[in-house]
Formats: C-alpha cells, sequence, structure tokens
C-alpha cells in the first residue's frame, strides 16, 4: 500500500498548473507549509483537522499574487475544520457571526430582523445547496474571516431587499387555512371552519409572533427552506432528534396558543371547538408554511 502524500505534494496538486513551485520546492516548501500549520494549530489547538487535507484546501485558494506568509491561515484554518463539521470549529465561528457581524446591518428591511439574518446566514455557510459546498468553502484567507463574513451578511440583507422590492403578496383568504373538507365532510363542521375561519387567522398569527426567534427560524427552515432535520442539526450543533424534538414542541406552541385565542374569540360549545381544532391540526403544515410565507 502506497504511503499517505506528504502535505507538500497534496498542496502542488491542489495549485494550479501555473503555480505550482511558486510557493517554494522540496524542503523549502515542506518547511514553509509546517510553519503555516504549527501556527494555525496554536491558534487553534482543539479542532481536529488532518494536516494533507488542509495543505490541499489551501492550494486550491492560492493565487498568483498570494503569499503565504500574509494569508489569515489560522481563519482559513478554522473555516475548513466547519467544513469538516467540527463542532469546536462551528461553535468558534458561530461566535463570530454573533459579536462581529451585526455592526453591519444598520437599518435592515422591513420583514427582515438582526436573529433571522444571523440563521439565514448560517444556512448559507455550513448547509450544503444541491451540489454546491457550503459557502464556507469560498473563504481563502485573503482578508479576516470576520471581514469575509461581514460581506456575506450584507449580501443576506441585500438579496431579501431585492426579492422583497419585486414581491407582490401573494392574496390568502380568510378560509385558506382550513379549506381542506375534513374526513367524513361534516355539515356542522364545515359550517364552523367557513364561519369562524378569520377568527381562526388572527388567532394563528397571534400565536406564530409570539413564538421565540429561534423557532420561528426553525420552521422557515423546515418548511419555507425544505432544510432536513439533520443540516438544521448541523446550524445548530445538534442531533437531528433534538430538531425533531423542538419541531414537535413548536407545533404543540402553535395548536395550544391557537385554540387559546380562538376559545376568546367565539363563543362555540367545547365539543366544538374540539372539532374544530381537529380539522386545524389535521392541516397545521399547510397553515404554518402560509402563515410563514416565503420572504
Amino acid at each position: 500500500m502506497p504511503d499517505d502524500p506528504r502535505p507538500s505534494e497534496s498542496f502542488e496538486r491542489a495549485l494550479e498548473p501555473a503555480l505550482r513551485g511558486l510557493f517554494g520546492k522540496g524542503a523549502e516548501l515542506d518547511a514553509a507549509l509546517a510553519a503555516v500549520l504549527d501556527s494555525a494549530r496554536a491558534a487553534w489547538p482543539r479542532l481536529e483537522v488532518d494536516a494533507t487535507q488542509f495543505a490541499a484546501h489551501l492550494g486550491a485558494h492560492l493565487r498568483a499574487d498570494s503569499e503565504l506568509a500574509r494569508l489569515h491561515v489560522a481563519d482559513l484554518y478554522l473555516a475548513f475544520a466547519c467544513l469538516l463539521g467540527d463542532p469546536h470549529a462551528l461553535t468558534e465561528v458561530d461566535q463570530v457571526l454573533s459579536s462581529g457581524v451585526p455592526a453591519v446591518f444598520g437599518q435592515l428591511p422591513a420583514g427582515l430582523t438582526p436573529d433571522e439574518v444571523l440563521q439565514r446566514l448560517r444556512l448559507k455557510l455550513f448547509v450544503r445547496s444541491g451540489e454546491a459546498p457550503p459557502a464556507i468553502a469560498g473563504y481563502s484567507g485573503r482578508g479576516a474571516l470576520v471581514q469575509w463574513l461581514r460581506a456575506a451578511a450584507v449580501r443576506v440583507i441585500q438579496d431579501f431587499a431585492r426579492r422583497g422590492a419585486g414581491r407582490h403578496e401573494a392574496a390568502t383568504s380568510d378560509d385558506a387555512l382550513i379549506e381542506t373538507p375534513a374526513a367524513g365532510h361534516d355539515a356542522d363542521l364545515q359550517y364552523l371552519k367557513g364561519r369562524y375561519a378569520a377568527e381562526f387567522k388572527a388567532a394563528f398569527q397571534e400565536t406564530l409572533k409570539e413564538l421565540s426567534p429561534r423557532d420561528l427560524n426553525l420552521l422557515r427552515l423546515s418548511y419555507l427552506d425544505g432544510v432536513s432535520p439533520e443540516e438544521i442539526g448541523r446550524i445548530y450543533q445538534t442531533h437531528r432528534t433534538t430538531v425533531w424534538r423542538w419541531l414537535g414542541q413548536c407545533r404543540e406552541a402553535l395548536l395550544t396558543g391557537t385554540r387559546r385565542r380562538l376559545a376568546e374569540r367565539v363563543k362555540v360549545s367545547e365539543g366544538e371547538l374540539s372539532s374544530l381544532m381537529n380539522a386545524v391540526h389535521s392541516q397545521l403544515d399547510v397553515s404554518i408554511s402560509r402563515m410563514l410565507g416565503r420572504g
């Protein structure tokens, strides 16, 4: 079995052909890469990163005007560890996001909160989109990671504003959220659904607004963006079963809050209210998707 390639060999193979030899050869290149790796490991001693893999990642991001001594190698090392799913790296970058990125938020477009900017940015950074790698793979180390993240946040805000400027809000009738007939097509239930659709919509919207920013973002990721529990778990650094539990708690909070508010608005018997909420329960996923809307 052949020996694993040295970091310098992986580095050279990852370089564009025209750049090979530009950053040194043989022992000189070995020493330069060893110094780079030592400094990165000193900055992030808890991260588990294979030297040969990182050398290839480094080589793939270099250009003719790059200088190893001027690169933000520790930041690039941290970003690469995020690509590998290292939990310590994800925690560190999340701290950079939370503390360093909000400085560029300024006046956000209507309908976009600071927390949602960060969640949308986490989605772009850490979750694969189709065949494309997560956006964090594009960080090259040419500038500080916090500056790169701030620029990415600005693009998230600009994308939201552009979509909002050209979007016409879809009209949703008051009865659309519970319009699907329940099993049995009970006439009395159909009457209740039609009679109290507006009240239900108001109760559901108020309950939705009371959810925490995290819960709202979980629902958006799951229902609007189609992000799997595994991918959401990676964003929040938790297991998919925990994500399932969180989503279940969100659904239960929506049903409980909506029932309470609906009971305050309409004068129906407990049995009629239960029948109406059973119909709502069967269409809850549709209700969540429609009420959240696509930003």
